[in-house]
């Protein structure tokens, strides 16, 4: 694999006590080590603390205010994140993380998936001489708890290191919907008041391991593997109200919800390595493969209060298998002693089978029976070849780094039940450039562009109904296209002894953009599904810095705030809508003693701009302390995750017949209190100050 660390013209490393960050000519690079959250949290928890990137109550990620990011497993895609990305970001514990790269503009090497660019979490996977290794326990309250145990072993020619992190989360939800349908017709109006209590325990099992095996001087095999299993039982119960114009009562029921869940995820790697005699010449071959099992079992029952009527079930069984192969070849050689030439291929191929039996108690038989209607079957087969080759060149304080990557995909979705195939075949060529002045050595300028793709997923091409309740389906849309980015940024960055300002001016310009959009079906019945916009332009700055205050206390600030348009005239929305939004995170790190360290970071997100409304502003702040002992081999770490309460997420619909507000909660002061043991003992080595980092994507 390629360090394009090399390509950085002025290396920068800014070596707080909260984190480690290091920019280069494509990404930012955040060592999570030293978070306190990383010892009790998830994924989503330190993800939520890095500049510009968002994360809602239920792990959804967003980067600059878009959520289509793609997520990266130590620079492999997965099944799983496609599928279950937000639930797995919640179970994948934060201490198996040793860093994260954020590209919001990544060169044509990598995939372009992802209109807002990517985020890779890279696992911990040591290569320190000897034994060593990690054991971590935390209880929480409500019944939370972790542990984990990561080890490493080598003796020198070969590298084993494993993990293996349990996790017992609880998620209680509170949500209320009130929503108003105007009759264009009649001009009559019905109430629809909707309140739901949920809890959840999930329990998940995360493994990780691998082998580096040293063939000769020049070649490298590797193998490595991730297993992740999560189950749980949902229980949930909507209390649904229908007002007629003049406010009268029409029906009141509870909708209750069973659902026992379960997913599995294992996927495999191969690696060989080959470098040739001179520095930096390299083949790499890769084979990857994964494949993601999930099952929901609902069980539904409505209890009618008006108008009274006997309770009627329902049941529905989802079961999902998803399937994904890739096949890598990537070529490095350097043509001069300040450039290179990188050239490459990829093939990746993923197949999904969503099967959906649906099933309703027969009153008179007491029996339950295949409900035709809402069973269904969805299969979706994509298969992507690519191409790419990237030139770099650093001419004294000048760099440069283009790319083209050339894509054929060829995708296919049949609508088992009706028989019905859709083919939704396209070529693609996606360039990138990439250039970085170094005007002193603390100030460096950075420029770039890239076109990306966002594919739509299997369910949003599953055209089949879900039915939440009786009044809100969901379904996907077969005919979606792909939607186009065209990313610019340019970028300042400022580097002193105690301080570091980075300010990046973006825009993106989206062609075809996938967006939510719920129409009323009558009988009060709304239906949510997914259009593609005429056009979704946004342009922003970022603002980054870091600075040290004495030798206690370390500051990190950021921000984002970007004017965004949306014109939806395509779906029948009259009008551009235009509106300014920002974010903001504040974090800062106090050194209490020599062994004692504090942390408490905020982050607020303002109103954000949607096609038929808008989503409310959150604000959610965290705290950490950390004690270590007996020569940092043992710590004690306390956190508090939303200590103020603050965090919900509430989303607004405004149209002319449409009105709806829905806001929910989760648990607020999430607490753990937990252990970290070091053990083992590295061999002695080099003193090396720098930092090393594998940038492989």
């Amino acid at each position: 694999m390629v360090d394009d660390s090399a390509l950085t013209l002025d290396k920068v490393v800014v070596s707080s006590r909260q984190r480690e960050f290091e920019n280069t000519i494509d990404r930012k690079i955040y060592s999570v080590g030293k978070e306190i959250q990383g010892a009790t949290g998830s994924a989503s928890d330190l993800l939520q603390n890095l500049p510009s990137v968002q994360v809602d109550i239920d792990g959804n990620v967003s980067l600059r205010g878009s959520d289509n990011v793609q997520i990266l497993i130590d620079g492999r895609t997965s099944t799983l994140m496609g599928r279950s990305q937000a639930d797995a970001l919640q179970q994948i514990p934060a201490e198996s993380i040793d860093r994260i790269e954020v590209i919001t503009n990544p060169s044509a090497k990598y995939k372009p998936d992802g209109t807002a660019g990517l985020i890779n979490i890279v696992l911990k996977k040591k290569h320190d001489s000897g034994v060593t290794g990690t054991v971590t326990a935390s209880v929480g309250n409500d019944g939370r708890y972790n542990s984990g145990l990561s080890a490493n072993y080598n003796p020198g020619r070969y590298n084993i290191y494993g993990s293996l992190n349990l996790r017992q989360d609880y998620r209680p939800r509170r949500a209320s919907d009130f929503r108003t349908i105007t009759d264009p017709v009649t001009g009559a109006v019905t109430t629809l008041q909707k309140t739901s209590v949920e809890h959840s325990r999930p329990f998940s099992h995360f493994a990780h391991g691998g082998i580096d095996y040293n063939l000769t001087e020049h070649d490298k095999l590797g193998a490595a593997a991730n297993y992740y299993y999560r189950s749980f039982e949902r229980h949930a119960t909507d209390h649904n109200r229908v007002l007629d114009s003049g406010g009268g009562l029409v029906s009141d029921y509870d909708r209750t919800r069973a659902d026992p869940e379960l997913l599995r995820e294992q996927d495999y790697a191969a690696t060989y390595q080959h470098q040739f005699p001179a520095a930096g010449h390299e083949l790499n071959l890769e084979l990857n493969s994964s494949a993601t099992k999930e099952q929901e079992d609902n069980h539904y029952a409505d209890i009618f209060q008006l108008p009274v009527q006997a309770a009627t079930y329902d049941n529905t069984l989802i079961r999902s298998y998803d399937k994904g192969t890739e096949a890598i070849v990537q070529y490095t050689c350097p043509l001069t002693e300040n450039s290179k030439l990188e050239a490459g291929y990829t093939r990746s191929a993923e197949r999904l089978d969503a099967n959906f039996a649906a099933t309703a108690l027969n009153p008179a038989t007491g029996l339950f029976e295949n409900d035709p209607a809402q069973s269904n079957r969805f299969q979706h087969e994509q298969t992507i070849h690519a191409f790419y080759t990237t030139y770099a060149v650093t001419l004294g304080r000048f760099g440069v780094q283009a790319g083209l990557r050339p894509e054929q995909a060829y995708t296919r979705s049949l609508l088992v039940n009706t028989g019905q195939a859709i083919p939704n075949d396209y070529f693609r060529i996606y360039p990138s450039l990439h250039l970085a002045y170094r005007l002193t050595d603390t100030q460096e300028l950075q420029l770039n562009f890239s076109q990306r793709v966002h594919r739509p997923d299997t369910d949003d091409l599953n055209p089949f109904p879900e039915y939440n309740d009786p009044f809100t389906l969901r379904a996907g849309n077969p005919y979606l296209k792909p939607e186009d980015i065209h990313s610019f940024e340019a970028g300042y960055q400022y580097k002193a002894e105690q301080t570091t300002v980075i300010a990046t001016v973006y825009q993106r310009y989206l062609d075809h953009g996938i967006t939510t959009v719920t129409r009323d079906l009558g009988n009060s019945v709304l239906l949510t599904t997914y259009e593609n916009l005429a056009v979704n332009r946004s342009t922003g700055l970022e603002l980054a810095a870091t600075t040290e205050v004495g030798k206690w206390l370390t500051l990190n600030f950021s921000s984002n705030t970007y004017f965004n348009t949306i014109d939806a005239s395509n779906l029948g929305f009259a009008g551009t809508k235009s509106d300014v939004s920002w974010s903001a995170k504040l974090g800062a790190s106090l050194h209490l003693a020599k062994n004692t360290l504090m942390q408490f970071n905020t982050n607020y997100t303002s109103t954000r701009l949607t096609p038929q409304g808008s989503r409310r502003p959150t604000f959610v702040a965290n705290y950490g302390l950390r004690q270590e002992f007996r020569q940092k081999k043992l710590a004690l770490v306390l956190t508090v995750s939303d200590l103020f309460n603050s965090l919900k997420d509430s989303t607004r619909l405004d149209t002319p017949l449409l009105k709806e507000e829905i806001t929910r909660r989760r648990s607020a002061r999430i607490i753990f209190l937990g252990l970290i043991y070091n053990f083992g003992k590295p061999a002695k080595k080099p003193k090396d100050d720098s930092l090393k980092f594998d940038n492989q994507i």
